[in-house]
């Protein structure tokens, strides 16, 4: 896994994800990949060592996410679901 791409299923909670994980570690909001035909269309994206201590802290502010493990670029980019 090259990083991770964190989805939701609406724009408030990638906003509110975007607030807890401040705390937590570095996240870079972008859009969703195109390989993720998952969420509002607003993801963010995390290093691979940040993505269980932010997924924990999502889940214990009750935010709903996708998470999945990118690898690749351009046309050799891959998602798969974690």
């Amino acid at each position: 896994m090259d990083w991770c791409h964190v989805t939701f299923a609406s724009s408030s909670g990638a906003i509110a994800a975007q607030r807890v994980l401040r705390q937590v570690c570095p996240a870079v909001v972008m859009p969703v990949l195109r390989q993720v035909s998952a969420g509002c269309g607003i993801a963010l994206r995390l290093a691979p060592e940040d993505w269980e201590g932010a997924r924990g802290a999502l889940e214990a502010a009750g935010i709903d996410a996708g998470y999945y493990a990118v690898s690749g670029t351009g046309e050799a980019l891959r998602c798969e679901r974690l």
